[in-house]
């Protein structure tokens, strides 16, 4: 690829290639099987249900709602290997909106990580209850269950130069948008954006915890709110260079509603993720 007068050459270590991010996931089979022996406790006719509800929405989304659903996810450990991310966070963050609608507030973190009610949970019900948005997040948090590291060589002023490079790292999805071509720079925002909102969703306590060695000053320092600005600015970016699937509204309303969908992302990670973190999202490949 080349960008100006710099020739890019990317050699990728377990990764996959940028565009496949924007790839829209679905239920597997074996989701489906899952869904069925979980809510269809009477019927015995499994597979005649599977057929009946495969590529339905309409009758998937209540049976997504059924809390039996949550509790075999969060009590059974061979679980990792029986269904996807998708059905994991797909479940999970209706079920936070759920649990929302009974609260009045939800838990922000202040500058020194302390828990302090806001009383946002109204709006973040709404933010939830919106399938295209619900949708994105739950994509969104399917992208780092698998995190890629990779070498980029770029050749400059004749020389060539190189550096390894983390797709959860924000410092190098930046560093990467001043590389590539403009038309690679819209799935780097949306990128950039969606670090920050994992980060401070998931991780609010050490927003850096996948970063073992920050190679700036700027990531050692950074923040809950730096992460959150740089969130809003990205996600504003992406709306007015949105790819498909995603329509511009998405971006736009993460630019302005960060701090609701990072609330409700940590209430998604106190009710439920904590204890499953290890076996859903793993460090950098090496």
């Amino acid at each position: 690829m080349r960008a100006g007068n710099r020739q890019l050459i990317f050699v990728r270590r377990d990764a996959t290639n940028l565009r496949a991010m924007c790839a829209k996931m679905c239920l597997t089979e074996s989701d489906l099987k899952f869904v069925v022996e979980t809510v269809a406790t009477r019927r015995r006719d499994h597979d005649h249900i599977i057929g009946l509800v495969r590529d339905k929405e309409d009758l998937l989304e209540p049976m997504l709602e059924d809390p039996k659903l949550v509790e075999r996810l969060v009590r059974e450990q061979e679980v990792f290997v029986r269904v996807s991310p998708y059905l994991m966070f797909a479940v999970l963050l209706r079920r936070v909106r759920r649990h929302l609608e009974g609260q009045s507030f939800v838990f922000e973190r202040d500058a020194r990580g302390k828990r302090i009610p806001v009383f946002e949970a109204p709006q973040a019900v709404q933010l939830l209850g919106d399938p295209t948005m619900r949708e994105y997040m739950t994509e969104m948090l399917c992208s780092f269950v698998r995190t890629n590291t990779g070498l980029l060589y770029w050749k400059e002023r004749g020389a060539w130069r190189k550096r390894k490079f983390s797709d959860v790292d924000m410092d190098d999805m930046i560093a990467l948008c001043h590389l590539v071509e403009p038309s690679f720079k819209p799935r780097l925002y949306k990128r950039i954006a969606d670090i920050a909102l994992f980060l401070t969703g998931i991780y609010p306590d050490h927003t850096s915890f996948f970063v073992r060695r920050p190679r700036s000053q700027a990531a050692r320092r950074r923040t809950v709110p730096d992460y959150e600005r740089e969130g809003r600015r990205f996600y504003a970016l992406a709306a007015h260079e949105v790819e498909p699937p995603w329509p511009a509204f998405v971006f736009e309303g993460l630019a302005e509603k960060f701090t609701l969908a990072r609330e409700a992302l940590n209430t998604l990670n106190d009710c439920y993720l904590k204890p499953l973190r290890a076996g859903y999202f793993d460090q950098p490949a090496a």
